[in-house]
């Protein structure tokens, strides 16, 4: 029987930094649960299923909002969802990105099971529960469609999405709010919940494309799909420069040190940079690459201020990153924002 995974601890870190609350503040957050706030931070990877479910009904009570499901989706950003979403983000087009997004969907949720088929109007994307959600079918629903559409209108840029989006329960009483991240074609108490994708939007493409990126993040995808298939645990022999990377992209928003990830990785830092020196490349290379692809996805999101990304990259003060993005680009932010779009 295949291993059953647990879902990355990411998301439940983002869901309590959207909610507003700290370490002195839990307001109930991990009531019911096995996790602590130590835990949660400690970038361990996982969470058991049975947790994260408690985690987002703790979620819903504590919030005053009721389109949470909406609002936290907008915060799951490509680079949050790990090696698939470099992988994504790294890919041609929007349909190759869809193909990612159902052939390792499993490496990221175990709840739904995506699927594509062809449709007379474009790309069909459904949605299968793989479990019963019951109370919490709409708010895991709002969370994981507003992800895809952070994912597609990345792809798209400005132009507007057309398709159709259908929703396997009724309205809500904010569905207006729907409208405003779905679109206006919308269909509730559907049999099923899936997109249609009209065939004139798959060929969009990703402005930071990158081949060689996407090879090496579809490779690390790969063998995590191969270990849940085969129901045996993270053994695969990795290099330590995957190490290294794969954890940098489960953890986004953290600014690693060589001590950090050296302690995570169970070595001291001098092996750390000696195994590193024998692949042919350092720490710094390595944590550098990925942050570069990870803020040039963040600024083609025209919602996102400076100041939003310089938090979402780790940074405490919005000084430090333009310093550092000076570093890696010869440019500030603004000025690479501005070009890009005259390109």
């Amino acid at each position: 029987m295949p291993k059953k995974r647990h879902p990355s601890s990411n998301y439940a870190r983002i869901l309590f930094r959207h909610l507003r609350l700290s370490e002195e503040n839990h307001q109930g957050y991990f009531q019911g649960t096995n996790v602590s706030y130590d835990e949660l931070m400690s970038l361990d990877g996982t969470i058991s299923s049975d947790d994260l479910s408690q985690m987002y009904r703790n979620a819903l009570a504590i919030s005053d909002t009721e389109d949470i499901g909406l609002s936290v989706g907008l915060q799951l950003h490509l680079s949050a969802h790990g090696p698939l979403g470099v992988a994504t983000y790294s890919c041609p087009d929007l349909r190759t990105a869809l193909n990612l997004l159902a052939t390792y969907g499993q490496t990221r949720t175990e709840v739904f099971d995506i699927s594509l088929h062809q449709h007379a109007e474009g790309l069909r994307v459904n949605f299968a529960e793989t479990q019963e959600l019951d109370d919490l079918r709409v708010f895991v629903t709002e969370s994981v469609l507003s992800g895809l559409f952070a994912a597609i209108h990345f792809f798209l840029g400005a132009a507007q999405f057309n398709g159709e989006c259908f929703f396997a329960y009724p309205e809500p009483s904010y569905g207006s709010a729907y409208r405003d991240h779905f679109g206006d074609r919308l269909t509730f108490d559907h049999s099923a919940t899936e997109i249609i994708i009209p065939e004139s939007l798959l060929s969009a493409p990703s402005i930071v494309a990158d081949p060689v990126l996407h090879q090496q993040a579809v490779a690390i995808c790969e063998r995590q799909l191969q270990e849940i298939r085969a129901g045996v645990a993270a053994e695969t022999a990795f290099s330590t420069r995957e190490l290294v990377s794969n954890l940098i992209l489960e953890n986004p928003g953290k600014l690693w040190t060589l001590n950090d990830v050296a302690a995570s990785l169970h070595m001291s830092p001098r092996t750390l940079i000696r195994k590193l020196d024998s692949e042919g490349t350092t720490f710094q290379r390595i944590r550098d690459e990925l942050a570069k692809q990870h803020v040039i996805t963040y600024l083609a999101e025209a919602s996102l201020s400076v100041e939003s990304i310089a938090h979402l990259m780790g940074f405490s003060e919005v000084s430090s990153f333009r310093r550092s993005f000076k570093r890696w680009f010869g440019e500030t932010p603004s000025q690479y924002r501005a070009r890009s779009k005259k390109d």
